[in-house]
């Protein structure tokens, strides 16, 4: 009991102890009171506008990848915020996967005999969706800006930005096809034999084999870049984008049924919208960056 009582005594004297804490005010006196916290700021985006030449690559193909040339023009509103336009147009050429599938035949495939998914040997080309140019109307905000060193010689201005806008796409794709049973005027492939000897791979013309088509699809267009700048008017620019929409690129025969059977899918043997699916359209891009006017403001 007397343990605890000379307990509790310690407890209240230091709580009786115990005064307020009071924060104090610095105040900064001498030639730096009411500064700013930078001076002469080189200001490299508000009020300017930048154009850069690129050259884009898309990523993650499965089945033709592209190189696209083009341009971007944007104007600076303020130096953290900025609006412009996109665009960009070129080829495109196999993957290996795509390149594989253009050495085999129909034969080559067991139990294989599904021309409108299958094409015979040397005719993926007429089947394969294209991204023939894109384009963007975009809104930039630039949250982060700075300098960095190399090798503690040289140095350079940086920011990094993000983007978000609207995407419009030429795609070129495979044209309406229908091959169900009954149909009349069915675009379907169809061969004839050149040499007399019976149809095969070296001996076969392809006779309205696969329509391609042109047609323009719609998305949001998204992504991060980082712009480098070498002086108060030149830059390396380095960009992400996507462009999600939907669209035949393997230009197969995707959609069916279920109605004759539980677990297994019948293909309608229609090539139409139904067989487009979503694909994300992943692209980074490099361009040099001119900025006007050529002199960059600067805060007092």
């Amino acid at each position: 009991m007397r343990s605890k009582l000379l307990v509790l005594a310690t407890l209240a004297a230091v709580a009786a102890a115990t005064r307020p804490g009071l924060a104090q005010e610095i105040l900064l006196e001498g030639p730096l009171a009411g500064a700013p916290a930078v001076r002469r700021l080189v200001l490299f985006r508000e009020g300017r506008f930048f154009a850069t030449p690129t050259i884009n690559f898309t990523l993650l193909d499965t089945y033709r990848r592209h190189i696209l040339f083009g341009a971007k023009a944007e104007y600076n509103i303020f130096d953290w915020l900025s609006a412009g336009v996109h665009f960009a147009g070129g080829f495109g050429f196999r993957t290996g996967v795509a390149d594989q599938i253009n050495d085999l035949g129909e034969d080559d495939i067991p139990g294989q005999d599904y021309d409108l998914n299958f094409p015979r040997k040397g005719y993926i080309d007429s089947q394969l969706g294209q991204l023939q140019w894109l384009g963007a109307i975009e809104g930039r905000i630039v949250p982060f800006r700075g300098k960095f060193s190399l090798f503690g010689k040289l140095f350079f201005a940086m920011d990094v930005y993000g983007f978000l806008g609207v995407g419009i796409a030429g795609v070129k794709e495979r044209a309406a096809t229908d091959c169900s049973a009954g149909v009349e005027g069915a675009r379907c492939p169809t061969f004839t034999d050149r040499d007399g000897n019976g149809i095969d791979d070296d001996n076969t013309t392809a006779t309205g084999y696969l329509p391609m088509e042109s047609r323009v699809a719609v998305g949001p267009t998204f992504g991060v870049g980082l712009t480098v700048f070498f002086n108060e008017w030149i830059g390396l620019n380095l960009e992400y984008r996507s462009t999600p929409f939907t669209r035949n690129e393997s230009g197969t025969d995707e959609w069916g049924t279920t109605e004759f059977g539980e677990g297994e899918v019948y293909l309608d043997r229609k090539i139409d919208a139904e067989d487009r699916y979503l694909s994300w359209n992943h692209m980074m891009s490099i361009g040099c960056t001119f900025a006007f006017p050529m002199e960059a403001r600067r805060t007092e």
